[in-house]
């Protein structure tokens, strides 16, 4: 437990004050990162916490939600159920997938925007990828990848679009569709408005490595 501390959150459904476990900053130690972006570390995993779980009533949040309105809680209170599970100590990757699936559950019911739901199911994804299951993880990812494209064509306040463009090359990528793939990044590499220089580079490294010319 010496990596992790206790931070105080209000739940967004119900106003009750509790704590949650987070890793601290300066234990963060990076080993490898893949080309979704998912991160791996030499000691705790600061994504088996990044989900918040209420003891009072089981709302799970991340610090991207938003409070939902008075009608959407009650509606979280006749849905929802507390969990007969300690989530302040050390998480394992099955507690870890356990509070994303609870988080993606109450992002569903308010009805939260597309950018939150698809990097909530992205990073179910990679908690997957951690455990080596690999259906699961291409379910999630394909969940992921329609939330951005939802996200892209739907929504207007949607930042950093490069990167998102660039997500979905990715991900078309590892689901095999190299076609809708190659439509992405080279999309990232046409717009002028994208000046990202990284998000361009990487695009281009993955349309040569599927072209077969690096």
């Amino acid at each position: 437990m010496e990596d992790l501390f206790l931070k105080s959150f209000t739940c967004l459904a119900c106003g009750h004050d509790f704590k949650s476990p987070k890793v601290r900053r300066s234990k963060y130690v990076v080993s490898k990162v893949d080309t979704d972006f998912c991160t791996y570390y030499k000691k705790e995993n600061p994504l088996y916490y990044n989900v918040n779980i209420c003891p009072v009533c089981g709302y799970g949040f991340t610090e991207g939600f938003t409070e939902p309105g008075e009608k959407t809680k009650e509606e979280l209170k006749n849905k929802i159920f507390k969990f007969n599970i300690d989530f302040t100590g050390k998480r394992s990757i099955d507690l870890a997938i356990l509070s994303y699936r609870r988080a993606i559950d109450c992002a569903l019911l308010q009805r939260a925007k597309n950018i939150l739901l698809a990097g909530l199911t992205l990073h179910t994804a990679w908690l997957y990828r951690f455990s080596g299951d690999g259906e699961p993880e291409k379910k999630y990812l394909a969940e992921a990848l329609n939330y951005y494209k939802e996200a892209y064509e739907r929504d207007t306040d949607v930042q950093n679009i490069g990167r998102m463009l660039y997500l979905m090359g990715d991900l078309s990528r590892r689901l095999g569709n190299d076609r809708e793939a190659i439509l992405f990044f080279t999309r990232v590499i046409n717009d002028k408005s994208i000046n990202d220089a990284g998000i361009i580079r990487m695009s281009r490294e993955r349309w040569q490595d599927m072209r077969g010319t690096k």
